[in-house]
């Protein structure tokens, strides 16, 4: 195109007179009568310029500095924020209804009624919160969050939706207080999470560069350390913690990320805390006033030891109960279909059956029911020997109402039950409370009920300790008197290690007191309990991760030699389904038909079986659908018609024109369109047997219809006959490969690092086996119980096959017409 001297353009080379003269016309118009821009965009063009140019400014040095530490930076002080409002409401939730429920004195149906509607009420907002707004808010988020750590996709878990509903169903869960006895590190680590994908996909906007699954991997790592962090003001123990918990390897260049966000979370939460008057300094969670000198001696080890032996065992018992209740739930039809469609009304019945036990007049006046979670702990850490308090008061001493820092531990005293039984029967109502909240589908932590439960054991333990022996333990001639709060303190960190099998519980404990004089005997706790709860039972979170049957490997013991005796080729798949170069249609229709597997090793012939790459399934079914589609089919059968068969092959369809998936037929033909997406030979076909009754006008309908299925099958036939179009694949080149002798070890670290699903086993380029997470969680389960089988594992795949090696539905042979 040129232009003349006028400025117009002339007119194109070829184009119709018409249509130039049209467009000269619209351009004369144009510059006669401009199109007037509606008012002030002139001057919001200006401005946009401006923001512009200041957006750049702000950018360049940001970039500078590096965006990840304002990335950390905001993560950090945001949940702080969201952990420090959430507390201060739920602290003025609670101190609402014990007004409303004193305000009753003398009522005894009112106040019960306060009481249970209180509590019924929030569990079924908090229910519906996971029910209507986001279902995978519901529970704590730590084992789906260990799940997606290694490259399992989970729809819609790290949404804005499902961050709304874990934020209100939590605030409704813990504003219920001990009486539903749970908590808030779970959520927290998941919401953490979800902020930091979030900030994660803004600062990627920010910056330019492009996402990819590293960088995800260390911004939920650091979310899951902010998470823990912000909840018990502790950022050593909340970035060690959060390590163990979720993931099985960690980069130590991921440290500094955890480590900076879980500080900036816990000043701003302590500063928050200042400027609210909630405390006058900076200080730790739950004060204490031990005396360091001698708080304990070398004898006494030996009790911490005999403390943590009765935490990992309780644990063990516990563990046991919750996984297998949980099982029968799943397991039992009419169960499962009752707490699936009626989710709100189960949590309603269980809370109301939970706020009935813990009744101040009945029940609860012996295991502190007016008491919050944070107050339980306070009183639990208190340095007082309640054993010799109770006998320095005397009388009867009522349970104060207006609860205080130096007081509430008489919630804990009773005329005519002793403090000692009052902790034995919290622990036994507690035990079964707490099995009974963590079948509710609401958002809920189980971090801190378990902890509060462990400071109460360690409690009655230390009691018990110091009543046995009045006078203390004398060593070397100087005599140190027992502190139950030790032991409380040791409690709390060995049973909730043993319960999610952490050792960084105990760092946590200190952080959270402040106390450092009792490191050793609190270690030696830890120590033994998680010997015993690792030996025999999975942690809480690996019993989930069982019962919901999610795709995990489970722990591989340190201690287990045998591990480096198991080599890859005793475990290994030797029934391999794979294609070669010479592979025809035939052989991947049987393939697809008779394996699950997401994908398949491509092998130079089968003498050689040298792997050349692998080849995803679902591209290989779109291969297979082009081969036999229904257009192909269509055109055949119309080339097959006697009225046709004298015309030369482009006039064969020349009556037909395609319109995206359809064929339109023309004067010739008569009958409705053909929809090429179609798979089904039972609707559709009338027009190809139209054709075919043309040229057998004699035939009956039964004989037209087998002649018509026997030139479909023959055209079937040709088709499977052709070899593989494999330049039409993509082809992974280089997938993961393993060495007959690499030990389990090796395997496992590989599968865990590179979050592998599948890894072929080779033998000098030579495809020998295939490995599949399902086989080696099978040899990593037999290796650590002592049962591996070797060899006998070996079988081929099937449909039961692990989830993660399962294919959608593949292109069935609705084509066929037998």
């Amino acid at each position: 195109m040129v232009r003349c001297s006028c400025g117009q353009q002339s007119p194109k080379e070829g184009e119709p007179r018409c249509l130039a003269d049209k467009r000269l016309l619209e351009e004369s118009f144009g510059k006669i009568f401009p199109e007037l821009e509606p008012r002030g965009w002139r001057r919001a063009r200006l401005l946009l310029r401006a923001l512009k140019a200041l957006g750049l400014c702000v950018c360049s040095p940001i970039l500078r500095f590096g965006e990840d530490w304002i990335f950390l930076f905001l993560l950090g002080i945001s949940m702080a924020t969201i952990s420090f409002g959430l507390d201060v409401a739920t602290s003025k939730f609670q101190r609402v209804s014990l007004w409303v429920y004193d305000g009753l004195e003398g009522y005894h149906h009112l106040q019960y009624f306060s009481w249970t509607s209180y509590h019924v009420a929030l569990m079924v907002c908090s229910a519906a919160a996971a029910k209507y707004i986001s279902p995978q808010a519901a529970g704590s988020g730590i084992p789906e969050l260990k799940v997606a750590l290694r490259g399992v996709v989970l729809h819609e878990f790290f949404t804005l939706r499902t961050f709304m509903a874990k934020l209100l169903g939590i605030i409704c869960t813990l504003a219920g207080g001990s009486t539903i006895f749970l908590g808030k590190v779970g959520p927290f680590v998941h919401m953490a999470t979800i902020l930091a994908t979030l900030l994660g996909k803004v600062m990627v906007w920010f910056a330019g560069s492009a996402e990819n699954p590293g960088r995800k991997y260390e911004l939920l790592i650091a979310g899951a350390a902010v998470g823990v962090a912000c909840c018990f003001v502790a950022p050593v123990g909340g970035v060690l913690f959060g390590v163990e918990v979720t993931g099985t390897h960690f980069a130590v260049r991921d440290y500094w990320r955890g480590f900076f966000a879980a500080t900036c979370a816990a000043l701003t939460f302590r500063l928050l805390a200042v400027l609210n008057n909630t405390r006058e300094t900076v200080a730790v969670l739950f004060r204490t006033s031990w005396r360091v000198e001698f708080p304990y001696d070398l004898p006494e080890l030996l009790s911490y030891a005999i403390l943590g032996v009765l935490c990992g065992v309780l644990c063990c018992v516990f563990l046991f109960c919750h996984r297998n209740m949980l099982m029968l739930f799943q397991n039992c039809p009419k169960i499962n279909c009752f707490m699936m469609n009626n989710k709100i009304v189960y949590a309603g019945f269980v809370s109301l059956v939970l706020a009935s036990l813990t009744f101040p007049p009945a029940l609860g006046q012996y295991i502190g029911a007016r008491l919050s979670m944070k107050e339980l702990l306070e009183t639990l850490f208190n340095n007082m020997t309640w054993g010799l308090e109770e006998a320095s008061l005397g009388g009867f001493t009522p349970q104060p109402q207006n609860l205080t820092y130096d007081a509430n531990w008489l919630q804990w005293r009773h005329p005519n039950v002793s403090m000692l039984e009052m902790l034995a029967l919290f622990l036994l109502a507690k035990f079964l409370m707490l099995l009974a909240a963590t079948t509710m589908m609401v958002p809920a932590g189980y971090f801190l009920p378990v902890f509060v439960y462990g400071a109460a054991l360690g409690r009655l333990y230390g009691e018990m300790m110091a009543k046995i022996f009045p006078d203390g333990i004398i060593s070397e001639g100087i005599r140190i008197r027992i502190t139950p709060a030790g032991y409380a303190l040791a409690g709390a960190a060995a049973y909730s290690g043993a319960v999610t099998q952490t050792l960084s519980t105990a760092l946590l404990t200190f952080e959270l007191t402040g106390q450092m004089s009792h490191i050793l005997p609190v270690l030696v706790a830890v120590l033994v309990a998680n010997a015993i709860s690792q030996r025999l039972q999975p942690s809480f979170f690996d019993g989930i991760i069982i019962v919901k049957k999610l795709p995990f490997l489970p722990k591989l013991s340190v201690g287990k030699s045998g591990g480096h005796d198991i080599y890859a080729e005793d475990f290994m798949v030797t029934d391999l389904k794979y294609l070669t170069r010479e592979s025809k249609f035939k052989d991947l229709w049987t393939l697809l038909d008779v394996s699950a597997l997401k994908q398949f090793p491509l092998v130079d012939s089968e003498e050689s079986r040298v792997l050349l790459g692998s080849i995803k399934r679902k591209h290989l079914s779109a291969l297979l659908s082009d081969q036999l589609s229904a257009e192909k089919r269509f055109r055949y059968l119309l080339s097959q018609s006697p009225r046709r068969t004298a015309k030369p092959p482009e006039a064969e369809l020349g009556g037909y024109e395609e319109k995206g998936n359809n064929l339109e037929t023309s004067e010739e033909t008569e009958g409705p369109p053909f929809d090429a997406a179609e798979t089904s030979w039972g609707e559709g076909a009338e027009e190809p047997l139209r054709g075919v009754a043309r040229g057998g006008a004699h035939l009956s309908d039964r004989e037209k219809r087998v002649r018509y299925h026997n030139m479909v099958e023959e055209w079937e036939c040709h088709q499977l006959q052709e070899a593989l179009r494999l330049e039409d694949l993509p082809i992974d080149p280089a997938p993961y490969r393993l060495l007959e002798k690499e030990t389990l070890y090796q395997c496992y670290d590989l599968f865990s690092l590179l979050g592998l699903h599948i890894a072929y086993v080779t033998n000098m380029g030579r495809l020998v086996g295939v490995v599949g997470l399902k086989e080696l969680k099978t040899a990593v389960e037999g290796c650590v119980k002592g049962t591996f089988a070797g060899r006998a594992l070996r079988h081929s795949y099937g449909p039961e096959d692990q989830q993660e090696l399962q294919a959608p539905e593949d292109v069935r042979r609705s084509n066929s017409l037998a």
